[in-house]
C-alpha cells in the first residue's frame, strides 16, 4: 500500500505512475473539454495540487497544451522545485507558487476563469476559509474532485488501515460539506457525479503490482506494454507516446455504467460549482 504524504517524491524519480493513475488523468480530460467549450475556459488555477498518488502538480497540463494561463499551487517549496523540473522538460509553461496557507491564497480578486482540485482536500486545515478564498479568485467555475467515501476500495483501504498519512482531514472530503459551504458563499452545483471508474479496484497500489501478487504476471506483463508500468501521461505530454491516450481509454468501458454501479465502484466524485 502507498502512503501519501512519504511516498511522493519517489514519483519524481521513477516517473512510474502505473495504469491507474494514468487513465484517471485522462478521464479528467474529457471534463476539462466540456468546461472549456461551455465557461470559455482561459485561465486555470490548481490549489492544492498534491493529492494522491503519482508526479504531483502536472494533472493541469492539459490546459497548457490548450494555450490557457495555469497556476500550480502547493503547500512545500521542494515539491514545487520537483514540479518545475517536469513542466520544463515538457516544454508546457505555468506558474508556480509555493502557499504555505491555503486560507490566505496569494492572488488577486476574480483573477482565475477556473479554479479546481483532485483529491487533494485532506490537505487543506480549514475547508470554509479555503473556499472563501477560491471563491474570492474565482471568476466563473470551480471543479472539485474527492474520493468517493461509499467506493468498495476506499471503504476497505481505511477499514484496513492502509489510508495510514497522517494529518489528513477526512471532513474535507464529504460532498454534503463541500455544498453546503459553497452555497452559503454564493455558488450553486451545476454537475455532480461520479469519475474515474476504471475496471480494477480502487486500491493504493500499481495495479501491475497487485495483479504480480495474485500470481498474474503475464497479465501485468499485457497492461505494462499498453502503458501501464515504467510510463506516464508525461510520455503523451511530450509526444514521446502519441497513442497512449486511445490505448488507455481502452479500459473507460464503465464510464458511463448504471448509477448503482457508480456510486459503489467509482474511485471519485465530482462537483462542478458555478455562481448562483
Amino acid at each position: 500500500m502507498i502512503s501519501i504524504t512519504s511516498n511522493w517524491r519517489e514519483y519524481f524519480h521513477s516517473f512510474d505512475e502505473g495504469l491507474g493513475t494514468t487513465y484517471e488523468r485522462f478521464i479528467l480530460h474529457g471534463y476539462f473539454k466540456k468546461m472549456r467549450k461551455e465557461f470559455l475556459v482561459e485561465s486555470v488555477i490548481e490549489v492544492p495540487s498534491f493529492g494522491m498518488t503519482g508526479i504531483s502538480g502536472i494533472n493541469s497540463m492539459w490546459w497548457a497544451m490548450q494555450g490557457a494561463d495555469v497556476t500550480v499551487v502547493d503547500d512545500q517549496q521542494e515539491r514545487i522545485n520537483y514540479i518545475k523540473k517536469v513542466w520544463q522538460d515538457t516544454s508546457l509553461e505555468a506558474d508556480f507558487i509555493q502557499c504555505p496557507n491555503y486560507s490566505a491564497l496569494p492572488f488577486k480578486d476574480n483573477a482565475f476563469d477556473l479554479s479546481w482540485n483532485f483529491a487533494s482536500l485532506w490537505f487543506v486545515p480549514d475547508l470554509t476559509d479555503f473556499l472563501k478564498e477560491l471563491t474570492r479568485i474565482t471568476r466563473t467555475v470551480v471543479f472539485i474532485c474527492v474520493p468517493n467515501r461509499l467506493g468498495l476500495g476506499y471503504i476497505c483501504r481505511r477499514t484496513l488501515g492502509a489510508d495510514h498519512s497522517e494529518g489528513l482531514h477526512y471532513g474535507n472530503i464529504r460532498p454534503g460539506r463541500i455544498k453546503a459551504v459553497m452555497r452559503r458563499l454564493g455558488w450553486g452545483v451545476s454537475e455532480e457525479g461520479f469519475l474515474d471508474i476504471p475496471p480494477w479496484p480502487d486500491i493504493a497500489m500499481k495495479k501491475e503490482d497487485l495483479l504480480k501478487k495474485f500470481g498474474l504476471r503475464r497479465l501485468a506483463g499485457r497492461i505494462c506494454q499498453r502503458g501501464g508500468s515504467g510510463a506516464c501521461i508525461l510520455d503523451y505530454y511530450s509526444d514521446k507516446k502519441k497513442n497512449l491516450e486511445n490505448e488507455i481509454l481502452g479500459y473507460a468501458f464503465l464510464e458511463n455504467s448504471p448509477w448503482v454501479v457508480k456510486r459503489f465502484w467509482a474511485h471519485h466524485e465530482f462537483l462542478i460549482f458555478t455562481r448562483s
